[in-house]
């Protein structure tokens, strides 16, 4: 049983909650593939529910943040220095290794190894994501992992910083509350804060609610100690998922979904493969997680 305090926008503190977690039956690994249990909800209303935990001091909330119709926030420029099965193999395996001559530059500076260890005593990698100066996104099971224990630390490493390898500490971890009651996978999204603005120093990437059919999109992030890219067409596009051809392997969970001719964009955040379509999927960028995005983007 957890002890949630409910607030509002603001982070004004309304009144605790005792909120029992439903038992979770998923045999899901890092990476994986989830059942859905719901689909097209984008609509169903204005609000969406934010768990957040402060890994500083264990505190948990639920925050009710307001969906916008902003342009400005539904599509988010990238932020660049002027220096600066788990998952399907489809066929022959496409991806490559990104030089380390380009782990200083955009977009791959802002792309780094996420490790987090759960209040069970596990632990796990995945990928993870710049998307503002302190703030990186991931896949939602990279924070809250199948036995349903929540990360207690997590870190970010980061290449090409322009000097040593960097490790950062997150502060507060946040993932949707659909997630975290149901594990939906339209909802296998999460965030967290670390340390440091080292973003102002390596660029952060934007977003684009924007995707179709036949784009075609390029999936970053580090199923090994190497960075490492594929690139290839988006098969599939409904309200919240994405299904796209490229390889991808265990460890790029939480790898940013990007259409390279968007400025870097990102338009999904890698999750997982379909092994009976032979497809890997990402969540794709919606109003509802772009609000989130901007907010955090903006504390």
């Amino acid at each position: 049983m957890f002890n949630y305090m409910s607030i509002q926008k603001g982070r004004t503190p309304m009144r605790k909650v005792l909120l029992t977690l439903a038992t979770l039956t998923l045999s899901v690994l890092i990476g994986g593939d989830l059942t859905i249990y719901a689909s097209d909800i984008e609509s169903e209303n204005n609000v969406i529910q934010i768990y957040e935990k402060n890994l500083e001091t264990g505190e948990e909330t639920r925050e009710n943040i307001t969906v916008s119709t902003d342009e400005n926030i539904l599509n988010a420029e990238s932020y660049q220095t002027e220096t600066i099965s788990p998952n399907i193999i489809i066929g022959e395996d496409e991806s490559v290794q990104v030089p380390d001559i380009l782990l200083s530059t955009m977009p791959y500076s802002a792309i780094g190894r996420v490790r987090a260890t759960y209040y069970d005593g596990t632990s796990a990698t995945g990928t993870g994501f710049l998307f503002g100066p302190n703030d990186v996104a991931t896949a939602a099971h990279v924070l809250y992992n199948r036995n349903g224990s929540i990360a207690e630390t997590v870190s970010f490493w980061l290449p090409g910083t322009g000097g040593p390898v960097a490790t950062y500490t997150g502060t507060q971890l946040a993932i949707p509350g659909e997630f975290m009651d149901n594990r939906d996978i339209n909802y296998d999204w999460g965030m967290f804060h670390i340390n440091s603005n080292i973003g102002n120093t390596t660029g952060y990437l934007g977003w684009t609610t924007d995707i179709s059919v036949d784009t075609t999109v390029q999936v970053i992030g580090y199923p090994s100690d190497q960075m490492m890219m594929a690139g290839k067409q988006v098969k599939s596009v409904t309200s919240t998922l994405i299904k796209y051809d490229v390889d991808t392997r265990p460890g790029n969970s939480g790898s940013p979904v990007l259409n390279r001719s968007l400025d870097d964009q990102i338009v999904a955040i890698h999750t997982g493969g379909i092994d009976s379509e032979q497809l890997n999927r990402g969540t794709r960028v919606t109003s509802r997680m772009a609000s989130v995005l901007s907010t955090y983007r903006n504390e």
